[in-house]
């Protein structure tokens, strides 16, 4: 699994980037929704009419507009609405994020003002001029006033792009964002499908020969091999020898490729070939890796 975080200014174009990678296979948690299904919590519920007041949910539903008003008012309030929904709206995502593998994109407008960066891998900050974002902001119905109401709660944003690991200006046509958006997705969705290859090798020649062959090849990006010793079944008998582990690296699309390979050169009647997916790892170990592989192995 990869890990992206979308973060930055108030109407830079967030979710059209998001809805972008969504389109291109990635899994999308918008955690503003997340928050709002929070509110329909009879706890919470309970907790903000009491605060300020019933008509906050009228029908018995969270009137969200009405509720920025208060939230946004002052930092008491911004900082009780926050406690309220918060906690468990980080659970639900770290529940969700859990339960998916490949490529996900969380779009968190506030991750550097709530500090959630335990599962996230990779943050893009997106950014646009004022008059870019007041036109968005008056697009969604907000009124001046409302704009700045939520600013004044949030890090500046040099701040924020310099804590994240790429700044994406939404500046151009929407064509020109569109297209740069897919250039950065086209290069996470590859890096999402980093993968561990690893073969269990007769004696030290044979794992050389084949991590030769691997990275020779563009096959993998890299290998390391260590000596084991194995205990297995085999046609009914338990045999305990020493072998040699030939570990790599390599993207998805290499994968059939690296197997058919490592077969030609083993002498094993039944070679252990195992791949797993990297769950989590440091952005620049994974860019390496699909940096160093061939597109097709070739």
């Amino acid at each position: 699994m990869f890990s992206v975080a979308i973060t930055g200014e108030i109407g830079s174009g967030k979710s059209t980037l998001a809805k972008i990678w969504g389109q291109m296979g990635a899994n999308v948690i918008d955690l503003d929704v997340l928050a709002k299904n929070q509110w329909s919590r009879p706890e919470v519920r309970e907790a903000a009419t009491g605060r300020w007041g019933e008509d906050t949910y009228p029908q018995d539903k969270p009137d969200f507009k009405r509720l920025a008003g208060h939230i946004f008012r002052s930092m008491e309030d911004y900082r009780f609405a926050i406690g309220l929904v918060h906690p468990e709206t980080m659970l639900e995502a770290a529940r969700i994020v859990h339960s998916l593998s490949g490529w996900v994109v969380l779009e968190i407008p506030l991750l550097f003002e709530t500090g959630w960066f335990d599962l996230i891998d990779y943050v893009v900050c997106v950014t646009a001029t004022d008059d870019l974002r007041m036109e968005r902001a008056a697009d969604r119905g907000w009124r001046g006033n409302e704009f700045s109401a939520r600013e004044r709660f949030m890090i500046e944003s040099p701040k924020k792009q310099a804590m994240s690991d790429i700044v994406m200006c939404n500046i151009g046509s929407p064509e020109a964002w569109e297209a740069r958006a897919r250039e950065l997705g086209a290069l996470l969705r590859k890096i999402s499908t980093v993968h561990e290859l690893c073969v269990r090798c007769k004696d030290i020649s044979e794992a050389r020969a084949i991590m030769s062959a691997l990275v020779g090849k563009r096959l993998v990006a890299g290998a390391n091999i260590a000596e084991i010793e194995s205990l297995f079944r085999w046609r009914d008998e338990v045999t305990s020898s020493p072998e040699y582990l030939l570990h790599s690296f390599t993207v998805e699309g290499n994968l059939r490729n690296a197997m058919q390979c490592i077969r030609e050169i083993h002498s094993y009647e039944l070679p252990v070939i195992t791949a797993h997916e990297i769950r989590r790892s440091d952005y620049r170990t994974l860019k390496w890796v699909v940096d160093n592989c061939s597109a097709e192995g070739s």
